[in-house]
């Protein structure tokens, strides 16, 4: 299974939250996707991604399977999540999942009331359930954290990602250099992870500029 960068989780993550709670504005076009990315709540880390970083990375996930384009019925293209498909999951753990993407490690107790947005109710003692489930796929989507200073509840993360999303940043930096932080100021792991990202993202433009050059010469 392709694995998936900061955008990417990012992008699914949103996907599956607004088709759950706002349905009514999904599909998304890739300016609602910006907006739902940047988002300054419910999200973490807040993001400040621009319009090509959308564009280049939902082309990259058009070619990996993760979202499908919908054309027609308007003059703007909207895109659509294929997490049900790949993943097999049903309402309650698509809505774990979307929140694991969207805001990073989580325990049960913070994940109820969060969930319950996307119109799911489960109790924690029921989250965790459905986490253990999840952790005992194969592959596994998810796994237990060990118990942090400070916290009562032991988290759980996604296992979706290609290890970006594990960068540190510090937080001085992110005020300082927000649109930097992807780049410089990661390790070798997420910087390598990022620059396999781009390069995916380069060939999906290259192929689609091919189709297009071609389709002309056909006309």
């Amino acid at each position: 299974m392709s694995r998936l960068d900061r955008t990417g989780q990012r992008l699914i993550g949103v996907l599956i939250e607004k088709e759950l709670s706002v349905p009514d504005i999904y599909p998304m076009s890739e300016n609602a996707l910006l907006d739902g990315c940047n988002q300054k709540s419910n999200r973490e880390p807040v993001m400040e991604l621009v319009g090509f970083q959308i564009t280049g990375a939902l082309m990259a996930l058009q070619e990996q399977g993760w979202v499908a384009r919908i054309d027609g019925g308007g003059r703007v293209t909207k895109y659509r999540h294929k997490a049900v498909d790949r993943l097999h999951l049903d309402r309650a753990q698509m809505a774990i999942i979307a929140e694991l993407l969207v805001r990073g490690p989580q325990a049960p107790g913070a994940l109820k009331p969060r969930l319950t947005r996307m119109g799911v109710h489960l109790e924690p003692e029921a989250i965790e359930s459905q986490l253990r489930q999840l952790a005992g796929r194969n592959p596994a989507l998810v796994e237990q954290l060990q118990l942090g200073s400070r916290e009562r509840e032991r988290r759980w993360r996604h296992l979706l990602g290609d290890g970006s999303e594990q960068v540190a940043v510090p937080e001085t930096a992110e005020a300082e250099a927000p649109l930097v932080r992807s780049s410089a100021r990661s390790d070798d792991g997420g910087l390598e992870a990022r620059v396999a990202t781009l390069e995916q993202q380069v060939a999906a433009l290259q192929r689609q500029i091919e189709q297009i050059v071609k389709g002309r010469v056909g006309d």
